[in-house]
């Protein structure tokens, strides 16, 4: 009761006027080792302390101490802090760098040099001194942006000590005398969970840059030439089917800083073979799947690019649209084969914001042209054909910050490509608009695209308003969204089903001060309704409800519950458009289990049940198993367990392997599918530069059909007498799919942004038409199946920073 009473005095007197931290220039040169000997760490009187808490308790003050000290010179920012804590609870856990999921002590520092509240860069170091960073973007948060910059940690009886360099060539600011910053601390502490902040930031509105104090005192600094080479050389040895093939690639990445706010970063012959695995699954649905990016270029830096939704940089040479690869089929012909991901000869990107808040990108990339197999199903012939041509795709973005953390955003995105496919184009004006207090908010978006063929042009667009009170412990909004049926984003973004009209309504409550045996609560509740946009028609409409409990042991909890109020008219599972099938009324619930990750043994568990109102046997079971062992402060191993059961499923019947036989009609399918998937994650960190990491991943999907169907004209089904099971039970249309994947990976930071990494990849991927064997059998099977791909590969990366070598040469020119 004490707490909660300081906490409802304490938070007013927190949200006042702006706080103020004074940073001290100095002229003498600072060693970045942690031990705080040099006298100018003295010299200021400015220290942030008095850090107030975020969670589990907010609005309070910490009861362990913080301090921080700034300095400053003609080159960097040095940060001094000091973490009191008892030694032996000080968390000794190493991870691997930008691991923010990790069960260690972390300090953090949110810098507003754009003095906008919404733009910002993040720098963190834990207890065992990993280091994190990020860039900061209207609240949404970038952790693929590895800076360069100095850390180093010590510990002694009763703190953790940090010192931090971060030269102004990781920053962006403007060129001028005195510089208007804004500023705000954090700190974690694992055992506890307790989150809190120099600046008080609310848990309902968790903000470090709209709640930040103001940086004074820096002034006359200069933002210095930003020019860094990073050549890399790799060597890969791929086991192919006649043996051993090796291959040698190099290549650079170059980072110029235009002018003090602008970056042009340019990859030239890019090596993106130690890319970790997608993870494949077999896709019955009539919608594409959308994957991860894992190339470092590609999520690098690219808040701007992704921020109205049209940018999918997978469309470079890796995941083309299906309509691009079959320009070039001809009658009676399928696609037998892709060979391989096209070259990508070069990508760049132009990015920074203006000192009026304009926030410019520029993305441009230029891919090789792709060769594929096509495979006649009259004549059984294959033949080489052209699956996708040089293409140039090209991104613009202007972002435009306005009062109150609101902005409004134009985004272009181009596609042209060579010779007889089309070219594309895609529009969109995204407004994110807040009250002053950012309590209440209204976001717009719409969005036009456009093709240009030889038959003629193509124009689509979609349109949506959402709006309502974000912040406090109720929070509510309204959202409309309408796409037509010829809206289409997907040569340079991703958009799975387009034609559609919703309406949907949310209701929230959080409470985030301790109850009984919880330390934090939220419930949802959401309503939508679904039309197609051409014809208007309905199509079905849901509820569902959530809730959420932390208890004060840090275990969460999770329930919710979900039903359909009628019918689904599903007008995409027939495949022809015009059809559509009726699927009964459905109804489910589900909960999860996860403890406190910060115990040797932490598990994560889930269960969901889906039923259907008007066909008893046809469900959907979900199970999730997945224990995470800290076998030391530098080793953790994680598992999963992960099973799908659908029984008695209904729908559109799909023959993978084969041609499509010809059947009167649109045939659909009662099927029964098992998915199970196992990983397991094995990480150790042998120092805060140097990782071990293992990921092992196996999807197993088994399909098999029970009877056929007919789909009538009123989206009902009638027995399909043409389509039948063999003697065994077994139908054409029956699948095992495996696919088994490994990632191993030794990676060794020599020297800030220089790496040194070895990767093991190998993989098998099979489909076959046996659907019957057990467990074991089907692991036996699929070994003996041999290797997909297996491929070992060295790779080195360099860092050169050119305004450094300046520095030493003029050094050593100095007699």
């Amino acid at each position: 009761m004490k707490q909660w009473l300081l906490s409802f005095f304490l938070f007013p007197l927190c949200i006042g006027a702006q706080q103020q931290f004074s940073a001290l220039r100095i002229n003498s040169k600072i060693t970045v080792d942690a031990k705080m000997n040099e006298e100018v760490w003295f010299a200021s009187d400015s220290t942030a302390t008095d850090f107030i808490t975020i969670r589990p308790i907010p609005a309070i003050k910490s009861d362990h101490k913080t301090t921080v000290r700034l300095v400053y010179d003609d080159f960097a920012l040095y940060f001094f802090v000091a973490c009191y804590d008892v030694k032996d609870s000080i968390s000794n856990v190493f991870t691997v760098r930008d691991d923010f999921n990790a069960n260690a002590d972390i300090f953090s520092i949110y810098l507003d040099t754009y003095n906008d509240h919404q733009n910002g860069f993040y720098f963190g170091i834990t207890s065992t001194g990993v280091q994190l960073d990020g860039k900061i973007l209207a609240g949404d948060f970038n952790d693929q942006l590895n800076l360069v910059w100095e850390s180093q940690v010590r510990l002694n009886d009763n703190a953790w000590l940090a010192e931090l360099k971060i030269p102004y060539s990781a920053l962006r600011f403007s060129k001028k005398e005195i510089q208007s910053w804004n500023i705000n601390f954090g700190r974690q502490i694992a055992r506890s969970r307790e989150e809190s902040s120099w600046v008080t930031v609310n848990p309902d509105f968790e903000n470090y840059l709209v709640n930040s104090g103001k940086l004074e005192g820096i002034h006359n600094i200069d933002p210095p030439l930003r020019l860094s080479l990073i050549p890399y050389l790799s060597t890969y040895v791929n086991q192919e089917a006649n043996g051993y093939g090796s291959s040698f690639f190099g290549g650079m990445d170059v980072k110029y800083g235009i002018n003090e706010a602008f970056t042009l970063d340019v990859t030239l012959v890019p090596d993106f073979g130690q890319v970790i695995f997608d993870n494949q699954v077999l896709n019955t649905s009539p919608f594409e799947i959308q994957f991860n990016e894992n190339r470092q270029f590609f999520t690098e830096g690219m808040e701007l690019f992704n921020k109205s939704g049209i940018f999918y940089s997978r469309r470079i040479g890796v995941q083309a649209p299906w309509e691009v690869l079959t320009t070039n089929l001809l009658e009676n012909e399928v696609i037998g084969g892709i060979q391989g991901m096209p070259q990508l000869y070069n990508a760049s990107k132009l990015s920074g914001r203006t000192k009026h808040g304009l926030g410019i990108g520029v993305f441009n990339a230029l891919s090789a042209p792709t060769v594929g197999t096509a495979f006649n199903t009259i004549t059984n012939e294959n033949r080489e054909f052209l699956a996708a041509p040089l293409t140039n795709y090209n991104t613009l973005v202007l972002d435009q910050n306005l009062k109150n953390n609101s902005s409004v955003t134009l985004t272009n995105t181009n596609v042209l490509r060579e010779g007889n496919f089309y070219d594309a184009n895609v529009t969109a004006f995204n407004s994110n608009l807040n009250s002053k207090n950012n309590t209440f908010f209204i976001n717009g978006k719409t969005t036009i695209s456009q093709k240009y063929t030889a038959v003629g042009n193509e124009f689509g667009y979609n349109l949506g308003l959402n709006a309502g009170k974000q912040r406090g412990n109720l929070i509510y909004s309204l959202n409309y969204f309408e796409e037509d049926d010829k809206y289409d984003p997907n040569d340079l973004g991703f958009n799975s089903v387009n034609n559609r009209r919703f309406g949907s309504a949310f209701i929230g409550y959080r409470y985030f001060k301790p109850w009984w045996k919880f330390v934090r609560m939220t419930t949802n509740l959401s309503l939508s309704y679904n039309r197609l946009y051409r014809p208007n028609v309905y199509t079905e409409s849901n509820l569902e409800w959530s809730a959420f409990a932390m208890t004060k042991h840090f275990d969460a909890y999770g329930v919710s519950a979900y039903t359909s109020f009628t019918e689904k008219f599903d007008y995409f599972e027939p495949r022809v458009w015009g059809s559509y099938f009726v699927a009964p009324r459905w109804y489910g619930a589900g909960g999860w289990i996860s403890t406190n990750y910060q115990k040797p043994l932490a598990l994560d568990v889930n269960f969901y049940y889906v039923g259907f109102a008007d066909n008893p046997s046809w469900k959907y079971l979900s199970y999730m198993f997945s224990p995470r062992i800290r076998a030391s402060n530098k080793i953790l191993i994680t598992l999963n367990w992960s099973l799908e059961d659908q029984r008695n499923d209904r729908g559109y019947a799909i023959q993978f392997g084969t041609p499509v036989d010809t059947i009167p009609g649109i045939l659909f399918g009662e099927r029964n599918r098992m998915n199970l998937t196992q990983y397991l994650e094995f990480n150790y960190t042998l120092t805060n530069r140097m990782n071990i990491a293992l990921r092992t991943r196996h999807y197993w999907s088994v399909l098999t059909y029970n009877q056929f169907f007919t789909l009538n004209e009123d989206g009902s089904l009638s027995p399909n007498s043409t389509q039948g099971l063999a003697s065994d039970g077994t139908s054409a249309y029956d699948l095992n799919y495996n696919a088994f994947t490994v990632d191993c990976a030794y990676r060794w930071v020599f020297k800030q942004g220089s790496e040194l990494s070895f990767v093991w990849k190998s993989s098998i991927f099979t489909s076959v038409k046996d659907i019957n064997p057990g467990y074991f059998q089907n692991m036996n099977d699929l070994f003996n199946a041999g290797l997909s791909s297996n491929s070992f590969s060295i790779k080195l990366l360099y860092w050169l920073d050119v305004a450094e070598l300046r520095k030493l040469k003029t050094r050593q020119d100095k007699p």
